[in-house]
């Protein structure tokens, strides 16, 4: 059985600056014991980690490493270190769905 959870996010922090207003969404999906984080630009294999109450996903690809902590209340944020540069992106928002 498929099961989706939605996230929006609504704060980008690139790097040193100051953080900004953003509209970005993305979902982690899990069907047949295979969880991704599933934007629309890529679908990043992911691992689960935490408890019923809390989550984290991570998921690597060859341009970076990704980092999604979602705590009970749905508070999430989703943190892309990418190798070239390097550089780092943060973004805050909520997720909402049971993974």
């Amino acid at each position: 059985m498929a099961e989706t959870v939605q996230c929006s996010f609504t704060t980008e922090c690139y790097e040193a600056e100051a953080c900004s207003e953003t509209a970005f969404d993305l979902s982690i999906e899990d069907a047949d014991g295979k969880t991704a984080i599933v934007t629309d630009a890529q679908t990043i294999p992911t691992s689960i980690g935490g408890s019923e109450a809390v989550r984290i996903y991570v998921g690597v690809t060859d341009d970076a490493f990704h980092l999604i902590s979602r705590a009970s209340g749905g508070a999430t944020r989703y943190t892309t270190h990418i190798y070239e540069g390097p550089m780092m992106v943060n973004y805050l928002g909520t997720c909402k769905g049971e993974n």
